[in-house]
This record gives structure tokens, C-alpha cells and sequence, in this order.
């Protein structure tokens, strides 16, 4: 969900104009979010800092490469929460966000402490080389738990860095009646690069469908084409 200037920090978009309360135009986007049914959702690490801003901070040994890649805690909620913590540090107090459950994705640099604390709260993880590689963890979250669509629900920089790596097939852009209005604000897509980078390169979109929800907020759809290398 975005402002109609694409800027996405809520706390800032101007106020519905028939005083009704913010806070019931982002429901608005929750139900959104439940249509369309997809195995899991995530969000990026900086945005679940908002949630559990508490790091891990107890050294440990790192996990030797025999050390079993795959934990599975509770797993009571019809979809997943995943996120990809590449530090291993963010330090959980609960199993769920949501009521869904949890499901980290972290790298081999990982600590067995860390790891413990995971299975202490009954957090499930998966363990890849490196999981600042977006592929590789999805395709491990895909593999071990069957997990075969996301819905990525922030940040910029997280939707920047899957729009880079080609790993989006669809946008489905909400539409808040506000506008935020300052440069600098972080937008739908954020992805870290320098000027020369195109991270959209290659990528077209086509509209799916659009629709008018309630209290003026607007729902987009779009599919995303690939042009493929030997094109």
C-alpha cells in the first residue's frame, strides 16, 4: 500500500477527507492482503524492526556445514510469515506475527545459540549459504515447507531487491487517497544500487485488473513479463 505519490511511511499520508480514521483504510489493505491467498507473506527485516527491535547480542560458535539446515517449530496458522535475517540477530518474543507463524531463512553464519533460541520459541528456519541470496531462500522455504507464492507486504528496499533479482511475478499496488508529498521518502521499490543500475530492466507490466474499494482506496493488479536473455 502506497500513498498516490508512492511513498509508503502511513504515519505521514494526509487524512481521509471525510475524517475517517486512517487506521480503517489500512484495514481496508489487510483484507486485501487475505484475497490473495498465497502460502506465506513477508516482510523486510528493517520493517520487523518496528515489531522486535531487540537484537541478538550472545556470541557463539557458527553452525559447522553437517549442522541440520532445516527446523520445523509450530506450524498451527493456515499461512507462513518469512523473513530473511542474513545478521541472525533479530531476537524474536513470539512464535507467530499476525497469528501466522514464523519462519526465518538465515546463513551459515548463523550461531548454534541463535539457533537454539529459534527452537526455544518454536520458530521454524531454514539455514542457505547466504541468506542475503533472495533465490536461494526462496526456493529453500519452497522446497522443505511447500511454500509456492509469496505475498510481499514491505519494505521498499526488500520489493527493490526482488524486483533486481527478477524474482516478482506480480504487483498488487494498493492506493491510499493521501499524499506524503517529501523527497527522500522511501517508495515501492528501493533498491540499493548506484546510477547506473536498472533494476527493472528487462521487466514490462501488464494490467490485470483494477477496482475501487472502500473509503476511496484503489486496488491495481499487474503481471509481470520477462524478456529472456536469448531474446
Amino acid at each position: 500500500m502506497s500513498s498516490v505519490d508512492g511513498r509508503l511511511l502511513n504515519s505521514r499520508w494526509t487524512g481521509p477527507f471525510d475524517g475517517t480514521p486512517a487506521s480503517t483504510l489500512l484495514q481496508v489493505y489487510a483484507a486485501i492482503g487475505r484475497e490473495l491467498g498465497t502460502d506465506a507473506w513477508m516482510f523486510g527485516k528493517n520493517t520487523l524492526r518496528a515489531i522486535f527491535p531487540y537484537k541478538w547480542s550472545i556470541d557463539g560458535r557458527t553452525v559447522p556445514s553437517d549442522y541440520p539446515a532445516v527446523f520445523i517449530g509450530e506450524r498451527l496458522s493456515q499461512r507462513m510469515f518469512i523473513v530473511a535475517d542474513p545478521e541472525a540477530d533479530i531476537y524474536f518474543t513470539s512464535s507467530v506475527l499476525r497469528d501466522d507463524n514464523i519462519l526465518v531463512v538465515v546463513g551459515r553464519n548463523a550461531t548454534e545459540e541463535y539457533l537454539a533460541h529459534l527452537r526455544e520459541k518454536r520458530i521454524s528456519y531454514v539455514i542457505v549459504s547466504d541468506a542475503t541470496d533472495l533465490r536461494e531462500g526462496l526456493e529453500a522455504v519452497g522446497r522443505e515447507f511447500g511454500i509456492r507464492s509469496v505475498s510481499v507486504q514491505g519494505g521498499g528496499i526488500l520489493n527493490g531487491a526482488l524486483l533486481a533479482d527478477g524474482l516478482v511475478d506480480e504487483l498488487s499496488l494498493v492506493i491510499y487517497p493521501g499524499i506524503d508529498g517529501l523527497s527522500g521518502i522511501p517508495s515501492i521499490f528501493e533498491y540499493v544500487g548506484g546510477k547506473t543500475s536498472n533494476p527493472a530492466g528487462g521487466q514490462s507490466l501488464q494490467l490485470l485488473s483494477a477496482s475501487q474499494r472502500e473509503h476511496g482506496v484503489m486496488w491495481l493488479q499487474y503481471r509481470f513479463h520477462k524478456i529472456r536473455n536469448d531474446e
